[in-house]
């Protein structure tokens, strides 16, 4: 009779009709060649998993970027057709997150400027300013924009603070010098000399090449002349030339 442990310990391959082979690493080159396969495996599935998403990855990308080009070209055809401001906000509206939609809204926000529609100019100028993707420097034109459309409409104390974002923003921004100047005038036109000072001094320390820091500085300098009071030189009164007796008329000929 068979021993108990050795009934029940049977190769399960036996069950499926497959051969029973007992052979291990040591004894059957058939595990060798299984075990490098299986490290084979291990190494290349990844490397084709990895290809895979790249590529996957690129032409999505390639998709993403063939869709955005399409949506320019039409934007931009609908933005050539745009004769009105409101034309312009509509291009906008339907084609948003492009370039073309940001060039949209500055020109219905000029245009309505320009019609003094400072109400429509501020609406679209801030459209801009609040878009992610506009870039910096179209972001810091359009708070000009914004800035300059508060001052038209008698909004002084707002326009001084869109121009104050721009100009402290330095060096990052070419339009610094002129926003500060521009907030400035505004301070020169109250009479506020302190506040105007305060700001040109700001304006002088950026680029020395700008027209802008040139024309604070000579404000500057015309502020401080003016300010300092008048020199008198004294003099003594042996310098002082001896007052000279009013000359007597000659008795009139008969």
């Amino acid at each position: 009779m068979p021993e108990p442990h050795k009934i029940f310990r049977r190769d399960p391959r036996l069950l499926f009709g497959q051969p029973h082979t007992m052979a291990t690493l040591a004894t059957n080159e058939s595990n060798i060649l299984d075990a490098e396969t299986i490290n084979w495996r291990l190494i290349v599935y990844p490397i084709l998993a990895a290809l895979v998403i790249v590529v996957g990855g690129f032409g999505y990308y390639y998709y993403l970027q063939g869709q955005r080009e399409e949506l320019e070209t039409n934007a931009r055809a609908a933005l050539v057709a745009a004769k009105t401001p409101e034309d312009m906000v509509k291009v906008a509206d339907q084609f948003p997150n492009t370039d073309h939609a940001t060039i949209a809204l500055l020109g219905a926000a000029q245009m309505s400027f320009s019609k003094q529609d400072y109400a429509s100019a501020i609406t679209d100028y801030q459209r801009v300013m609040q878009t992610v993707t506009t870039d910096p420097e179209l972001r810091d034109s359009a708070e000009i924009g914004l800035a300059s459309a508060q001052e038209a409409s008698g909004k002084a104390d707002d326009a001084i603070t869109s121009y104050l974002e721009v100009a402290r923003r330095g060096i990052k921004s070419p339009y610094a010098p002129f926003a500060y100047n521009a907030a400035a005038q505004i301070y020169d036109q109250r009479g506020d000399k302190a506040n105007e000072q305060k700001i040109l001094t700001e304006a002088a320390g950026l680029d020395p090449d700008s027209p802008f820091v040139k024309q604070a500085q000579e404000k500057l300098k015309e502020m401080e002349a003016a300010a300092q009071p008048p020199i008198s030189i004294p003099v003594s009164a042996s310098a002082m030339p001896p007052p000279t007796a009013p000359a007597t008329p000659a008795p009139a000929q008969k």
